[in-house]
C-alpha cells in the first residue's frame, strides 16, 4: 500500500467518524482579551482589533475603533486608517516579497507589535476535483498544484476554499463562507512542486443529503474559490495550533507582543486557482 494511499485512509477515517454522545465542558470565563488579525498581501494591508468572546457566545465581534495602526519595512511607515464597512484598519499599499515587515498596534493605553517575512508567491498550477476510493466508499477531494516559490527552502502554505451558496437550503444564510481551510509544509512533496488534497465530503453523505450534513454538502450551482498563501513559520505554527485549539477549547500560539493579546500578524503572498461554479459531472475517479 502505497504512502498517499494510506494518507487518504487515514483522512478518511478521520472525517467520517462521528461521536454521538453529548460531552459538556465546564470552560472558565475570563475577562475578554484584545484580539489582533493583521495581514500584509501582495493584493493590500488589513488588520482587525477586536477582543475575545466567551465559548458560548456564537456572535462574532466587530472591529473596534480607536487603535493606531502602522505597518512598517525598509525605513518607511503606512498608517492604516479604519473602515466603516469592514470594522477593519486598511491600506491599499501591496506587500513585497523579500521584506520583513512590522506591525505596531498602540490602543487603549497599551502598546503591541509584531514582525513577519514575506516569502515569494506559489502559483497554481492545476485544482480539480477528484472521487479518492476511500474502503469501499468515495471522497470528494479538490487536489491543487502549485509550483514550489523556493525548492531549497521548507516553506508553510495556508489554503482557504470559498463557496459561494447557490441552493435553496441556504435561502436565509449568508451567500459567501468559508468551506474549508488549513495550513501545511512542502515535506514529501516532489521538488519544486507542492500538492495538497482537501476532503470534501464522502458520496454517501452527499447522497443522502441529511440537514445536519448540508455544510459540509456541496450542492451543483456552488461557487469555488481557492486562494493558497505562503506564510512564515510564526504564521503557520499559530494557524495550526487555531486548528487544533478548536477542537479543545485552546488558544491558539500568537506571535504578536504585548500582555495580554491574542492573534497574529502575518505577510505572506497570495495565488488564486480559477473560479469555478461545482458540477457532479465530469469528475474524475483517481487511480
Amino acid at each position: 500500500m502505497s504512502m498517499r494511499k494510506l494518507l487518504y485512509i487515514i483522512i478518511g477515517i478521520t472525517a467520517l467518524a462521528a461521536c454521538e454522545k453529548e460531552i459538556d465542558f465546564d470552560y472558565n470565563e475570563v475577562e475578554p482579551i484584545v484580539m489582533i488579525e493583521g495581514r500584509v498581501t501582495n493584493e493590500g494591508m488589513e488588520v482587525v482589533v477586536t477582543r475575545s468572546r466567551s465559548v458560548y457566545d456564537p456572535v462574532k465581534p466587530s472591529g473596534l475603533r480607536g487603535a493606531e495602526v502602522v505597518v512598517s519595512a525598509d525605513g518607511q511607515q503606512e498608517r492604516l486608517a479604519y473602515d466603516e464597512a469592514t470594522g477593519s484598519y486598511r491600506s491599499p499599499v501591496h506587500g513585497r516579497p523579500g521584506t520583513t515587515y512590522r506591525l505596531t498596534v498602540d490602543f487603549e493605553g497599551r502598546h503591541y507589535e509584531a514582525t513577519s517575512f514575506m516569502h515569494p508567491s506559489a502559483p497554481f498550477i492545476s485544482a480539480e476535483f477528484l472521487w479518492q476510493p476511500i474502503n469501499k466508499e468515495r471522497i470528494l477531494a479538490y487536489e491543487i498544484w502549485a509550483t514550489d516559490p523556493e525548492p531549497d527552502v521548507r516553506n508553510h502554505y495556508w489554503y482557504r476554499m470559498d463557496r459561494t451558496l447557490h441552493h435553496p437550503h441556504f435561502a436565509n444564510k449568508t451567500t459567501h463562507d468559508a468551506y474549508r481551510w488549513n495550513v501545511f509544509d512542502d515535506r514529501g512533496c516532489p521538488p519544486g512542486r507542492v500538492y495538497r488534497d482537501v476532503m470534501c465530503m464522502s458520496e454517501q453523505t452527499a447522497e443522502d443529503d441529511k440537514e445536519d450534513d448540508w455544510d459540509d454538502i456541496l450542492y451543483e450551482g456552488d461557487t469555488i474559490t481557492m486562494r493558497l498563501m505562503v506564510v512564515d513559520e510564526p504564521t503557520y505554527d499559530y494557524l495550526r495550533s487555531l486548528s487544533t485549539g478548536q477542537r479543545n477549547g485552546a488558544n491558539p500560539v500568537g506571535n504578536i507582543k504585548g500582555d495580554p493579546c491574542l492573534g497574529y500578524f502575518t505577510a505572506a503572498s497570495v495565488t488564486y486557482a480559477d473560479t469555478l461554479v461545482f458540477s457532479y459531472d465530469g469528475i474524475r475517479t483517481a487511480r
